[in-house]
């Protein structure tokens, strides 16, 4: 998540939300439920968190094994949770 890419999208109009691709799908690695929620803690600094509307996989899963898709929509919820302090 290159930081640069994510300003352009402040220039949107504010009234349109925005889902934001936290998972990387090319990867069988599964992300830390805290590095997911300092990806959304990033971009929520950048562009408000009331833009933020949707978190999800960067694309598609018909790469992974579904026993990885599991672990990273595990670790997804997870860290959207520790984003609104759920946890």
């Amino acid at each position: 998540m290159g930081t640069t890419s994510w300003k352009f999208f402040s220039e949107l109009n504010p009234n349109i939300g925005l889902g934001i691709g936290v998972i990387d799908i090319k990867d069988n690695e599964v992300e830390s439920p805290e590095l997911i929620a300092s990806r959304i803690e990033h971009v929520a600094t950048v562009l408000g968190a009331e833009r933020l509307h949707y978190v999800h996989p960067d694309c598609g899963f018909w790469m992974l094994r579904r026993s990885v898709v599991d672990r990273k929509m595990r670790a997804l919820v997870e860290g959207r949770d520790l984003f609104e302090g759920r946890v």
